[in-house]
């Protein structure tokens, strides 16, 4: 079992002990944030006593929750983490396993893939007379996602005493979509978030019991998460308000699907900690991207730095654009390395050493 601080900078060392209240750690690219959550997990654990199953670590991909479980297993002892390393809809469905039979279904509902909701959407179209393409098919199902997001739908279709009848099958694609999901008692994706909220909102003693529950909540890659996200990531942390949170706004990509790095921006932290010491890049490299990104508005002042030898001059190269086979644009040199990018574009189609001085 490997020591906790080992290997751990000053900022990353803050990190893993602050273990009380709202903290907030700014990771900028590189800077070892999986290493900062995946050492404060096994702090918890192995220095502190808690319980896994009183830690909740949340990520945004199944890959992600993969690595930190690798991790962590390499720093506490055998069967001291649980499947609460996961995903937030990961979660979601661990929650509905406990809790959805408070709304009628069996523990052991179905959770729809992308292909099983096709083919309740090609039923459902079928129904209401509309042509079925590929296209039409994700069009379909792409509405069925906003009709979930607005409120209502749970009590209107899925509750028991619920009816849905042929008129409403025939005349609305969400009765005829939802009627299909109740013949299983299947969710799709947007209901595990939405049911699960549904439950916390309805069933006082539901809320009670998972916020009692949770005692630590960790957070991953927090500019990513939606209006959602944040929601329920605040409800069940409301009770012992141990809530860690790490992110960089300047990484923020999401936002054209709801992402919202603004509420990490705005986040009310008890404390706050920026890991700047980066250990992937080069410092001119890094001089480069701190001028470039320090013109972004919606973010948290940082200048990363690194210990690393200068390296080669950084370049910029502006290649000459072609049409693929499938239409999209591509470089003419694909070849070529692309280092950095200057706030202002170049004219000039050959490399050369962008002009930012070394401080």
């Amino acid at each position: 079992m490997r020591d906790i601080f080992d290997g751990l900078n000053s900022r990353q060392r803050e990190a893993v002990e602050a273990t009380e209240g709202r903290i907030r750690v700014v990771a900028g690219a590189g800077t070892g944030k999986t290493k900062a959550l995946t050492h404060r997990y096994a702090y918890l654990v192995n220095v502190l006593g808690i319980d896994p199953a009183n830690l909740l670590c949340l990520t945004f991909t199944n890959k992600a929750a993969a690595e930190m479980r690798s991790r962590i297993s390499q720093m506490v002892h055998s069967g001291d983490y649980n499947d609460f390393v996961c995903t937030l809809h990961g979660f979601c469905v661990k929650f509905l396993r406990e809790e959805i039979y408070r709304i009628g279904f069996p523990k052991s509902f179905t959770i729809l893939d992308e292909e099983d909701s096709k083919a309740i959407a090609k039923q459902a179209m079928d129904e209401l007379g509309l042509k079925r393409t590929e296209k039409t098919v994700k069009q379909f199902l792409t509405a069925i996602g906003k009709e979930k997001a607005l409120p209502g739908y749970i009590q209107t279709y899925m509750l028991p005493g619920s009816i849905i009848s042929d008129e409403m099958r025939r005349t609305s694609r969400l009765a005829g979509y939802v009627s299909r999901q109740m013949k299983s008692y299947a969710l799709d994706f947007d209901d595990l978030m939405n049911v699960t909220k549904y439950i916390l909102d309805h069933f006082a003693d539901a809320s009670e019991k998972w916020q009692t529950r949770l005692n630590y909540i960790m957070v991953d890659e927090a500019q990513d998460c939606n209006l959602d996200d944040w929601d329920l990531i605040e409800r069940l942390s409301a009770k012992h308000r141990n809530l860690f949170i790490v992110g960089d706004p300047d990484q923020a990509i999401y936002e054209w699907r709801g992402a919202r790095p603004d509420l990490f921006v705005n986040f009310a932290a008890d404390r706050t900690i920026i890991l700047d010491e980066n250990y992937r890049s080069t410092p001119r490299i890094l001089d480069v991207a701190n001028c470039v990104i320090s013109n972004n508005q919606n973010r948290i002042p940082k200048d990363l730095f690194t210990r690393k030898a200068d390296g080669r001059a950084v370049i910029h190269f502006h290649g000459k654009k072609r049409k693929g086979r499938d239409g999209v644009d591509s470089l003419a040199n694909p070849s070529s390395a692309f280092l950095g990018r200057t706030p202002q574009r170049h004219s000039n189609p050959l490399p050369q050493q962008l002009p930012f001085p070394r401080p």
